[in-house]
């Protein structure tokens, strides 16, 4: 009984021996197909990341070669206005071509766009290549007005003009047959002008900034205004023949998620007809991200422009014109913009009740240039 025991104790000794030994051999086989299989993902991933390295697109580089604005010097009026722009696009890359879609030019003055228009037909080209875009902007394509135009002619005097070139262009890489997915593209090139209307020589072969992605998505836009509220409360009473009062109320909107507005000086001016009936200007201050702001304000109507206006409220017939003026910053995380001068006008239609006739009842701000 004894010696029967003891045989199956070794047997069962022998049976987990050679189960260990098959396990250890399982353990080790793994571990070798694992250590096998992570080293071939090292190896591909080396390949692939040198690959990228090596035909990684570079975006193409713009140049500003000449920049002119022929009549500037000769005192012409803004319905000549031309701008003549010259521009090189380099494919930088050794071995990627690049189709570009499309190409779109637009001129900007103090952050107005003064006009747009295609600047070439789509376009393929070759690695290492470089592709003159010349283009003349004329009365067709420049939305420019007589007021904006007398600015410039005021910037002139003082010996330079600054613009703003904008270029936008839908992209696409190619290695080989192989094409990448759209890119839009924007080159933005800050030029500058002398009185006799040519780019400064400081300006010559200036490189543009290319606006990366992460900007296109946080680019601020510009605030908004609109009169409301607008009354004169006193134009039926005929003991204020001699003067009178306008209020209302400026609604100031920041339609940004990400980025706060700084408010310079606000400067409201009211025409009737070419007078000007009366001003304000609004303190500076700060709006948060994606907040309204409300100015409850009102200024007095003296004679003779009182007399005017009140028969002209009278008989149905009155507008003013508002126009403002002011200079923003913005403030995107902890990045703050450079000064942005906005202009910006409306025409108020009155009816005879003294408040604002159109159906809204309020009268929104437009950008004074279009």
């Amino acid at each position: 009984m004894c010696g029967s025991n003891k045989q199956a104790s070794e047997h069962i000794k022998r049976q987990h021996y050679a189960q260990r030994v098959r396990d250890s051999c399982t353990t080790r086989v793994t571990k070798i197909l694992c250590a096998i299989f992570l080293c071939l993902i090292l190896v591909v991933g080396v390949v692939f990341f040198i690959l990228w390295l090596s035909l990684r697109p570079h975006r193409p580089r713009f140049y500003i070669v000449d920049f002119s604005i022929p009549g500037l010097n000769q005192h012409s009026e803004f319905e000549n206005a031309q701008i003549t722009l010259n521009v090189t696009a380099r494919n930088p890359n050794q071995h990627i071509g690049i189709y570009y879609i499309s190409m779109v030019g637009s001129i900007f003055y103090e952050d107005s766009n003064m006009g747009s228009s295609p600047l070439m037909d789509p376009f393929y080209q070759e690695p290492k290549t470089t592709t003159i875009v010349y283009h003349t902007f004329n009365v067709a394509t420049l939305t420019v007005n007589s007021r904006r135009w007398k600015e410039i002619m005021d910037n002139r005097q003082q010996g330079t003009v600054v613009f703003r070139i904008d270029i936008m262009a839908p992209i696409r890489f190619k290695v080989s047959t192989w094409g990448s997915q759209h890119h839009k593209m924007h080159a933005n090139c800050d030029v500058a002008v002398g009185q006799d209307g040519s780019i400064l020589p400081a300006w010559k072969n200036k490189k543009c900034i290319l606006v990366l992605c992460l900007w296109l998505a946080l680019r601020p836009g510009s605030p908004h205004f609109t009169i409301t509220n607008f009354s004169v409360p006193a134009v039926n009473d005929s003991n204020t023949s001699d003067h009178g009062i306008i209020q209302y109320q400026l609604d100031i909107k920041n339609p940004n998620k990400d980025s706060g507005i700084y408010y310079d000086d606000i400067l409201l001016i009211f025409y009737h007809g070419v007078n000007i009936v009366g001003n304000n200007t609004i303190p500076s201050f700060t709006e948060g991200k994606n907040r309204s702001h409300q100015v409850l304000n009102h200024f007095d109507v003296d004679n003779p422009f009182w007399a005017a206006l009140r028969s002209a409220i009278l008989n149905a017939t009155a507008e003013l014109r508002v126009d403002l003026s002011t200079k923003v910053r913005y403030k995107t995380w902890l990045i703050k913009s450079r000064h942005h001068g906005l202009h910006r006008e409306g025409h108020i239609p009155i009816g005879k009740d003294g408040k604002i006739s159109n159906n809204k009842k309020k009268v929104k701000l437009r950008d004074a240039s279009k």
